[in-house]
């Protein structure tokens, strides 16, 4: 087995001289990355057994600062045809799907918060189409995303989402725009995989993004507040205009079934 030390001494053996750091991640969907600006790789955990061929490919992946050429796109197809990797990645939707580990690092009050925006925009935004069973969770791993939709299947094959996650960052003061925003883009990759079946960023998931007011954008370019230390909880609750606060407490789907769809007031981006 390679420790990220070994692994990154074999990239650069390979050629791979611009990274400074590899990381192993134990991610559900992701199984590799490069984060500030191609220096950091973060690989699945199960590449710790990585072949020479294996790391070839992330060599070249390295090397190139991600899919940018013909010989990119084939050293990706490499790594995301790896079984182990693949088997990994089952393994942990299943546990997440079992509640075996939740990651959460919300507090109830910040639960309650999240599933309040999450039913209001569900029925103001998409017409109450999307399941109101979707959890809604906080994360204070993520680094360089702000947050992410786990697409799963049921025991039949049907298609279902696991989870909506979001950095815990958002919740801290002066993020209020990039809270709301990154909520409806998660929001809009569930609809788009439970009607379409995809999962990127592609032109079905930005209709929907332009549909119901998000950003049609992959990723944001200005800054955003982040903890000061990475280990610092976040327990602060934005408030919610007055005329929300009925959902804080309501259970029931289709509140608004055989009503008209009731109007959005202005969400505090506090």
């Amino acid at each position: 087995m390679l420790t990220p030390q070994k692994f990154l001494l074999e990239l650069h053996r390979r050629g791979a001289t611009r990274l400074c750091r590899v990381s192993f991640r134990r991610n559900r969907s992701i199984i590799w990355s490069l984060t500030q600006r191609g220096r950091v790789l973060n690989v699945h955990a199960a590449y710790g057994s990585a072949t020479d061929e294996l790391l070839d490919a992330f060599a070249i992946l390295s090397r190139e600062g991600g899919i940018r050429s013909r010989s990119s796109r084939d050293a990706a197809r490499v790594v995301g045809a790896w079984p182990a990797v693949a088997h990994a990645l089952r393994e942990a939707r299943a546990a997440r799907e079992n509640g075996v580990t939740t990651g959460c690092c919300a507090t109830p009050e910040q639960r309650r918060y999240l599933r309040a925006l999450y039913r209001w925009f569900n029925q103001t935004r998409f017409g109450g189409r999307l399941p109101e069973d979707v959890p809604v969770r906080l994360s204070s791993r993520m680094t360089s995303s702000l947050g992410h939709m786990l697409p799963g299947e049921d025991a039949v094959g049907a298609r279902r989402v696991v989870e909506i996650a979001l950095n815990v960052d958002l919740m801290l003061p002066g993020n209020g725009a990039e809270r709301l925003d990154t909520l409806l883009h998660e929001m809009a990759h569930v609809a788009d995989y439970l009607e379409s079946g995809n999962q990127g960023h592609g032109e079905s998931w930005r209709a929907w993004a332009r549909r119901v007011g998000a950003r049609p954008d992959r990723i944001y370019e200005k800054p955003f507040a982040r903890r000061r230390r990475r280990r610092a909880r976040v327990t602060r609750v934005p408030p919610l205009p007055a005329s929300l606060s009925f959902l804080l407490d309501d259970p029931a789907p289709g509140r608004y079934a055989g009503q008209s769809q009731p109007k959005a007031p202005a969400v505090s981006a506090a």
